[in-house]
């Protein structure tokens, strides 16, 4: 796969005869499909009902990382990757790990998300730090703009993209983080499934948008 097929894989996007389009399709496809989107919704969901009936960590961590681990099964009986599998089972293992070592609680089954979150954020964060913003890049994969850094407008404009994925991995932090430390296992699992698929979902075609605007206009207004 070349960059910008990566790239419009990872926007939710497909190859057209006139570039690429974004439909629900595609879009479905890139927050991971049926699969993708039960896998990131079911384990956090069956924690919380387990955890919310028994009160037990090891019950609810049991039964997510079970469905976790049957995922895994099925993207491998689908011939996907082997890495995707390994690290998707590390990650459960780290979890489990997390909630049940001794001093450890429930909620620290969710410790490895955040984690995830305050990686792609940082390294966002750093790119527009550093004038290299990501976005840019998108833009010139997908719309052969590989001015984007000469152009001060679009320059500016494809930061500003960048920086919103910035603020959307530090609000699922900002929310979830004080649930985490007051103990509300339920309430974070149910936030982390609204802010999972769904609004990334909505980011992806916010994206897309942007993008397609910056691309298109003159000078890179948004306003055209």
């Amino acid at each position: 796969m070349t960059n910008q097929d990566d790239v419009a894989k990872r926007l939710g996007l497909k190859k057209s005869e006139d570039g690429f389009d974004l439909d629900k399709d595609s879009l479905l496809q890139g927050i991971g499909g049926p699969l993708g989107i039960a896998e990131a919704i079911l384990p956090a969901t069956l924690f919380s009902i387990v955890f919310g009936f028994t009160q037990q960590a090891v019950a609810a961590v049991a039964v997510a990382a079970t469905t976790s681990a049957i995922f895994i099964a099925i993207r491998l009986g689908q011939r996907k990757p082997l890495t995707q599998a390994i690290v998707g089972a590390a990650a459960i293992a780290f979890a489990a790990f997390l909630a049940l070592r001794s001093g450890g609680q429930a909620a620290d089954y969710f410790v490895p998300g955040f984690l995830t979150n305050a990686a792609y954020g940082s390294v966002l964060l750093l790119s527009v730090l550093i004038r290299r913003p990501i976005m840019g890049y998108a833009v010139q994969f997908l719309f052969s703009r590989p001015d984007w850094r000469k152009d001060r407008q679009i320059f500016r404009r494809v930061s500003t993209v960048t920086l919103i994925w910035v603020g959307f991995f530090a609000s699922r932090l900002a929310v979830q983080l004080p649930l985490y430390f007051s103990g509300q296992v339920e309430a974070l699992a149910l936030i982390r499934v609204v802010m999972g698929a769904p609004a990334y979902a909505g980011l992806l075609a916010l994206t897309w948008l942007l993008l397609r605007r910056i691309a298109s206009s003159n000078e890179g207004r948004l306003g055209g």
